[in-house]
């Protein structure tokens, strides 16, 4: 029997146990091998062994010259103690075309076991979408018909619950008057939050207290089964909003920092080597990572890196920095709002810019690729294919 009949005659677990541990493009060049590696592939228990062995990757969606948006997925090469952060693109799209967006710009609302939520901007609504890039589904959810004009805000969190194991998009909405010097909420005359979980194809008001200034810059990173929005009250103290998805309710929950008013908000938060983390880009001349080693409790709060921006970086802070990935060697991976990709090298002590594709806006998170499919949870009859 030839070396390629006695692959093919392997018991179906075997060939799972095989082709599970290979990265996603390679796996998508199997399933064009034979029926049987096809069917095999497309299966939820395929799925969810190769997610169990997937490394996790970027996602960067980048909005070039034209109006175009690019998403490129990349996988970090192994040799990560002596990167120069080589990574080698394994999927790209146009998001506008695949997707049937005809106008706007889209932004990321988080990545969980491979799928990605995303935001479309424009001046009547936002448009919202859930996608696998290696499976490419994606599916529309239900617009919401409350406008978004200035000074009102919205903002989004993607999750999933601990118990059900249901995808939940969670938007916060809230209105009022805010001071023209400072940005500042003087009052809040309206606010509601709404949840829509994958497959139901509707959204719910959810009740709670979320008269706080939200800002529609950051979405909410989800981490034990929650998800977390750096707000402010109307004193201008800063505070972390925790909505616990399974619950569909908000909890209280500590921050870092005493909460003491700021003129400027550029607190964002992350999920870095299992852990929340916190960062901060106030300072004209560093930048202060702060990690929470115990989740929830507050004394467990550390201030894990200061990193200097100086020289290249220094200067007034205006935009927020996001901490995506801690390295084995304690070299940091960054993200400079849309602007760029950063690294920072913990022996010498320096920051240095990286290069990700073309020279244009830039949105970045951390994606696992998955084969886990939409249809899973949705009707079959919403689901789009590109």
């Amino acid at each position: 029997m030839s070396d390629e009949g006695f692959l093919m005659n392997l018991p179906s677990h075997i060939i799972v146990e095989i082709l599970s541990r290979l990265p996603a493009i390679t796996v998508i060049n199997c399933k064009l091998v034979c029926k049987k590696w096809l069917t095999l592939i497309s299966t939820p228990e395929f799925a969810k062994v190769h997610l169990s062995r997937s490394n996790p990757g970027l996602a960067v969606f980048q909005h070039e010259p034209g109006g175009g948006e690019v998403c490129r997925l990349f996988e970090f090469e192994d040799d990560i103690d002596h990167h120069d952060l080589r990574f080698d693109p394994v999927i790209k799209f146009e998001v506008s075309v695949s997707l049937g967006i005809s106008r706007g710009v889209t932004g990321q609302v988080g990545s969980i076991n491979g799928l990605v939520c995303l935001r479309n901007f424009h001046h009547e609504y936002d448009a919202l979408y859930v996608c696998n890039p290696i499976t490419r589904e994606y599916v529309a959810l239900p617009v919401l018909d409350w406008l978004v004009e200035n000074p009102s805000q919205v903002t989004y969190g993607f999750g999933l619950s601990t118990i059900s194991g249901k995808y939940k998009v969670v938007r916060i909405f809230h209105e009022g008057v805010v001071n023209p010097t400072t940005g500042a909420w003087l009052s809040i005359s309206k606010s509601k939050c709404h949840v829509y979980t994958l497959g139901t194809d509707s959204w719910r008001a959810i009740n709670g207290d979320v008269s706080f200034g939200y800002s529609c810059r950051s979405v909410g990173p989800f981490f034990n089964g929650n998800l977390h929005w750096v707000i402010q009250d109307l004193q201008g103290s800063e505070l972390i909003s925790c909505f616990d998805v399974e619950k569909e309710s908000f909890q209280p929950f500590p921050p870092p920092f005493p909460g003491e008013p700021h003129q400027k908000s550029l607190h964002s938060l992350g999920v870095v080597a299992g852990c929340l983390c916190l960062c901060d880009n106030t300072s004209d001349s560093e930048i202060v990572i702060w990690i929470m080693k115990e989740y929830g409790v507050k004394k467990s709060w550390i201030k894990e890196f200061v990193i200097s921006k100086v020289p290249d970086f220094a200067g007034p802070a205006y935009e927020m920095v996001h901490a995506l990935i801690f390295f084995e060697n304690d070299d940091i991976l960054l993200t400079w709002d849309d602007y760029c990709l950063f690294l920072y090298r913990n022996q010498s002590k320096t920051l240095q810019k990286v290069k990700a594709g073309p020279n244009y806006t830039i949105q970045t998170m951390l994606h696992v690729p998955s084969f886990v499919s939409i249809k899973d949870f949705v009707l079959k009859e919403n689901i789009r294919v590109f």
